[in-house]
C-alpha cells in the first residue's frame, strides 16, 4: 500500500513536471520560446479606413500578432477627427491611456508628463541606434519638452501641406505658371472664375479645411514663431497683424475663390470637385497623394501638381515658412514589464526604416527618416515633388493652435474661421477667439 502511494506521488510529480515543461517550451515558427503571459495592447491612432497607408499599418500589426499570439490587440483608431478627439479626451480625463496613442500639438505635453501619461522614449532611442539614428533631427526635437529631459513621441508622419493644382485648368485659364505671390494668386483666381472654374476646392463644413488655409496665410504673413507667441500669450488674436491674417482669408471669400456653398460642403465633396476637374486647387497634405495619383479615383491625375502656398511680397523673409504635418506616436507612461517591452517592439515595427520604405513606396506616406533607400520607380512624381519642395522649408508649423495650452482652441479657432464664410468680419472672428482665451484666465 505504501509502495503504491509512493509510486502515485512520483507519477503525479512526473506528469506535473512534463506539463510545466510543455507550458514553458512553446515556440514560434522560428524556434523562439513563447511565454504564456497574456498581454493586451490598445491603440488609439488616426490610422483607420480603407486607404493604402492604413492597409500597411494593419499588415504590420498582423505581423506583430503572428509573432506574439499571446498578445491581444485592441485598435480604437479613428479616421474621423471628432470621434478620435472624444476618445482621447475621455482617456486623458480618466488617466487610462492607450499603449500607443497620438496627441496632436505640443502645448500641454508638460502637464501630461507630470501626470505620468507620457513615457520618456529617450532611453529606447539611445539603446537602439539603428532605429533611432534614421529619424530627422528636427522631427525628434519637436517632441523634446522644455523643463523635461528626454523625448516624448516618435514621429510617424511628415510632409508639406501645400496647394495641389490642376495644371490643365490653369493653362485653360491662360495661366502658364503657378502663382508664387499673393497678388499673383488673386490674379489667377479671377482668371479661373472667368473660365467657369472653381478656383479653390473648400469644404468648410469640415472645419479643418478652412483652418488649414488660415494656417498657410498666417505662416506666410507672421512666420511660424508667431504661433508660439500666441500660445504663450505674448501676442493676442486681436493684434493687428493676426487680424490681418484672418482678413486675407476673408478677401479670398469676397474674391469668389470658393464654391458659393463652401460653408455647407464637406471635405469629401470638396476633394471630389478637385479630383473630377471642377476645381483648380485644393489645400491638403501628403495623405491624399495616393488618391490624386490613382486615375480611377482622380480622372485628372495626370495634370495634378503640388506647390507651396504663395508668399506675400511684403514679407519675403517668410517665403519658406511652411505648414507641414508632423504626427506622433506616444506611449503610455504607466506601462511596465512585458507589456511595455512588447509595446516598444510594436512601436519600432511601425516606425522603422523597413516600414517607412514601404509606406513611402506604396502609399506616398512619409515617415521623417533619413535612411530611406527609395526605389524611385515605385514612387510617384507627385510624391517626390512634395518631398523635394518640403525639404526647402526654413520654418515649420503644424496648426497655429498646436502651441496653445487651451485644448478648446482647436474647435474655437476653426469655428471662428469658418464664420468668415457666413458673414463674420475678421475683427469679429478674432474677438471671439481672444474671448475664449480671456475667459479661461
Amino acid at each position: 500500500m505504501k509502495i503504491k502511494k509512493v509510486m502515485a506521488l512520483t507519477l503525479a510529480g512526473v506528469l506535473s513536471l512534463s506539463m510545466l515543461t510543455a507550458c514553458g517550451s512553446k515556440t514560434d515558427s522560428a524556434g523562439k520560446e513563447l511565454s504564456d503571459e497574456k498581454v493586451t495592447i490598445r491603440l488609439l491612432t488616426r490610422m483607420a479606413g480603407t486607404s493604402t497607408q492604413v492597409g500597411i499599418y494593419n499588415d504590420i500589426i498582423n505581423e506583430f500578432k503572428s509573432k506574439h499570439p499571446e498578445v491581444t490587440i485592441i485598435d480604437d483608431s479613428q479616421g474621423d477627427e471628432s470621434a478620435f478627439n472624444n476618445i482621447l479626451t475621455t482617456d486623458i480625463a480618466s488617466g487610462t491611456m492607450a499603449n500607443i496613442f497620438r496627441i496632436q500639438g505640443v502645448a500641454n505635453l508638460s502637464d501630461y508628463i507630470d501626470n505620468g501619461l507620457l513615457l520618456n522614449l529617450q532611453p529606447y532611442l539611445d539603446a537602439d541606434k539603428e532605429w533611432s539614428g534614421g529619424f530627422t533631427e528636427g522631427s525628434l526635437s519637436y517632441y523634446q519638452v522644455p523643463g523635461h529631459e528626454g523625448t516624448y513621441a516618435i514621429p510617424m508622419e511628415s510632409g508639406l501641406i501645400g496647394v495641389y493644382y490642376n495644371e490643365m485648368l490653369f493653362k485653360k485659364a491662360g495661366i502658364e505658371k503657378f502663382p508664387e505671390t499673393w497678388e499673383q494668386l488673386l490674379d489667377a483666381i479671377a482668371k479661373l472664375k472667368e473660365n467657369g472654374i472653381i478656383p479653390i476646392a473648400m469644404g468648410a463644413q469640415s472645419t479643418y479645411m478652412a483652418g488649414h488655409l488660415h494656417d498657410q496665410i498666417f505662416y506666410k504673413w507672421m512666420g511660424t514663431e508667431a504661433a508660439k507667441l500666441l500660445g504663450n500669450r505674448e501676442m493676442k488674436w486681436t493684434d493687428e497683424g493676426v487680424v490681418q491674417t484672418l482678413q486675407f482669408e476673408k478677401d479670398l471669400i469676397d474674391a469668389g475663390a470658393f464654391d458659393p456653398s463652401a460653408a455647407g460642403i464637406t471635405d469629401n465633396i470638396a476633394l471630389t470637385q478637385f479630383q473630377q476637374g471642377e476645381a483648380a486647387m485644393v489645400i491638403t497634405g501628403p495623405w491624399n497623394i495616393s488618391t490624386f495619383t490613382d486615375k480611377s479615383a482622380t480622372p485628372v491625375s495626370d495634370n495634378v501638381k503640388v506647390a507651396k502656398f504663395p508668399y506675400f511680397e511684403e514679407k519675403p523673409e517668410f517665403k519658406n515658412q511652411d505648414m507641414q504635418i508632423l504626427s506622433p506616436y506616444m506611449v503610455s507612461g504607466k506601462l511596465e514589464g512585458k507589456e511595455l517591452d512588447l509595446t516598444i517592439e510594436l512601436l519600432k515595427m511601425l516606425t522603422g526604416k523597413e516600414a517607412a520604405k514601404r509606406f513611402a513606396e506604396e502609399a506616398a506616406f512619409l515617415i521623417p527618416r533619413t535612411d530611406l533607400d527609395l526605389d524611385k520607380s515605385k514612387c510617384t512624381d507627385l510624391f517626390m515633388q512634395n518631398v523635394e519642395i518640403g525639404g526647402t522649408s526654413e520654418g515649420i508649423g503644424v496648426d497655429v493652435f498646436d502651441f496653445d495650452p487651451l485644448t478648446s482652441m482647436q474647435d474655437r479657432t476653426r469655428n471662428s474661421i469658418v464664420s468668415l464664410f457666413t458673414g463674420a468680419s475678421a475683427q469679429d472672428a478674432a474677438a471671439v477667439i481672444q474671448a475664449e482665451i480671456d475667459h479661461a484666465k
